[in-house]
């Protein structure tokens, strides 16, 4: 009789070694999501506690209370299962606009997850690590709208228009249009446009007539008006009466802007802040001046045009006061909804001989259009329009100097570095 090694337990062997295997592929879907699902939900809970942070520091409060209040909000509050620490240190030298004082807040939070089916293979527990850091820079006043010298604030359409005979020569500040259009700053005819940038929405038409001091930066991000309204001055109430005596227009002692209107022939402005009252003026015969004055327009049916005859508009900003910087300001045209129109305002600016132009002409609904000068005068303004183009022969040169212009709040920024 022959005797043969029993096979009794191999399948039992088989069935355990299965079951292993299926536990494996069980803690790698189970267990594995389990972890993910965890780490995803940390690495929020970091973004959020690192913003809370900067936004204690913006607004005096105690940064690491309120990192961790919020991390501790979204369930991790360095517990038995959890570490959450926070670190802030001083932002380096020259990385906040206007080299202002700011904090970089870190949050780091390492998870412990107890597993399920892992114990199998010998894992009770696994980990995640995740780090988030954010940045907050303080407030200060600068150029608005990034120190672009001109700026278009259509949403669509060509915002900059420099098709026709006058060349452009732009230095202190490059050109900036809000338009989506594929021509959203263009030139041409005979007319060039020499800049040292371009900033657009869309896409822009300067190939051939243009040299540019930097590739132009295409594809930007497209402001609403609640993005850049914070900018703009406050509107005066127009409360006061300009006089007239030794061959000038006076303000309102003590006036919240000075009620005056525009008149054909020569009128000259002394010091201070003037509500223009006219609606459509122009052609107009004769030559605005004024030294440290502000203009300011509440209507937005605002045409000032000149008869082209040696009649100009030749005054210079307030070099102190709120309205620093300003030279002529344009109340704009806002929807119910809160957006920016293209109202029917229109401003011919045009300077003539040897006399300057200096300040920000804020225009945010108005079609301005720029003529050359002949003489010696120069254009130092940051132009803020709704277009801006080109009229008459004679070549344009702005040399904007944003120390001569208005300089604006720039708000605290906030911003998720990692």
């Amino acid at each position: 009789m022959n005797n043969y090694p029993s096979e009794k337990g191999q399948a039992l062997v088989i069935i355990t070694l299965a079951a292993v295997v299926m536990f494996g592929f069980a803690a790698l879907a189970i267990d594995g999501s389990m972890v993910f699902s965890d780490k995803r939900h940390a690495q929020n809970a970091a973004d959020t506690a690192a913003l809370a942070g900067a936004l204690a520091y913006s607004r005096g409060n105690e940064i690491d209370d309120a990192a961790e209040g919020r991390a501790t909000s979204n369930g991790y509050d360095g517990g038995t299962m959890n570490d959450v620490t926070v670190t802030v240190t001083d932002v380096p030298s020259g990385e906040c606009p206007a080299n202002t004082q700011g904090k970089d807040i870190k949050v780091d939070i390492v998870s412990h997850v107890n597993t399920t089916f892992a114990r199998v293979i010998g894992r009770t527990q696994m980990t995640n690590a995740v780090t988030a850091t954010s940045r907050s820079c303080g407030s200060y006043y600068g150029p608005p709208f990034d120190g672009n010298a001109i700026v278009a604030l259509a949403p669509s359409g060509t915002g900059f228009d420099a098709n026709g005979t006058p060349d452009w020569t732009i230095t202190g500040g490059g050109i900036m249009s809000n338009s989506s259009s594929s021509s959203a700053v263009a030139c041409g005819g005979s007319a060039t446009i020499t800049a040292p940038s371009v900033t657009v929405v869309g896409d822009t038409d300067i190939d051939g007539c243009s040299t540019i001091g930097s590739t132009p930066n295409e594809e930007a991000s497209q402001l609403t008006y609640s993005d850049y309204s914070a900018l703009f001055p406050r509107q005066p109430t127009c409360n006061g009466t300009a006089t007239f005596s030794g061959g000038q227009w006076h303000p309102q002692s003590g006036a919240d802007g000075s009620q005056v209107m525009f008149t054909s022939g020569n009128m000259d402005f002394a010091p201070g802040l003037y509500c223009i009252m006219n609606s459509t003026i122009g052609p107009y015969h004769g030559k605005l001046t004024g030294t440290e004055v502000t203009f300011y327009i509440p209507s937005i049916s605002f045409e000032l045009k000149f008869d082209g005859n040696g009649n100009s508009f030749n005054a210079t900003a307030p070099t102190s006061g709120e309205y620093k910087g300003v030279l002529m300001y344009l109340a704009p045209l806002v929807d119910s909804n809160g957006n920016l129109l293209d109202s029917s305002q229109a401003l011919d600016l045009r300077g003539n001989g040897d006399e300057d132009i200096i300040g920000a002409i804020i225009a945010p609904s108005a079609d301005v259009t720029m003529f050359g000068n002949s003489g010696a005068g120069a254009l130092n303004s940051q132009v803020i329009a709704y277009h801006v183009d080109a009229g008459g022969n004679a070549n344009i040169d702005l040399t904007y100097n944003a120390g001569d212009n208005y300089q604006a709040a720039i708000p605290i920024t906030l911003t998720l570095l990692q």
